[in-house]
């Protein structure tokens, strides 16, 4: 059996791959909110789990959210709505991104921006760069693929499917 990873299959599975990543890295820059987009919800926080990459909690004026880790790198944000119980704070969130878990009914709306007395904790646009520089890992991911993809496809060109494992014919043979 042959090795498909190091033949011509695995070169084109690596250009595929590439531009796969590199599309990814579009539409994830693509369905970020702006600014307008993003709704308030206000209240203390009721409840509230968190995972390895996500905090879910609920406010008191019962809208579900999530506040991922992605868009949190210094975790301030997560940090404050830890802390929420005891005093209300503001969240911006996009309606359009939701999610559902298994250990809470119902769906919850992605969480960009909290705010405690009107002063944001951190600004959109940090929020924006931590996913960004997340989503460029995907990018650079891509780009390598891509072209180890083209490079192996290129190599796999019209000389490998020539009879003789790709040497030409000599001219004394014709």
């Amino acid at each position: 059996m042959k090795d498909w990873f190091a033949g011509e299959r695995g070169a084109y599975f690596f250009l595929w791959l590439g531009i796969g990543l590199i599309a990814l890295f579009g539409v994830l820059e693509y369905r970020f909110p702006r600014l307008e987009q993003l709704e308030t919800a206000r209240g203390r926080v009721v409840w509230q789990q968190e995972t390895r990459g996500a905090l879910y909690f609920i406010l008191s004026d019962r809208q579900q959210l999530v506040l991922y880790a992605k868009g949190d790198a210094d975790g301030r944000q997560r940090a404050t709505i830890r802390d929420a119980a005891m005093y209300p704070v503001s969240v911006r969130f996009f309606r359009q991104q939701k999610t559902g878990i298994g250990f809470a009914p119902g769906d919850f709306y992605t969480a960009y921006s909290v705010a405690v007395g009107g002063k944001e904790v951190a600004a959109l646009e940090a929020v924006r760069a931590a996913y960004r520089r997340d989503n460029l890992i995907a990018l650079a991911m891509g780009i390598a693929a891509t072209l180890a993809g083209a490079w192996r496809v290129r190599s796999f060109g019209a000389s490998s499917r020539r009879a003789g494992g790709g040497r030409p014919a000599s001219r004394r043979s014709r």
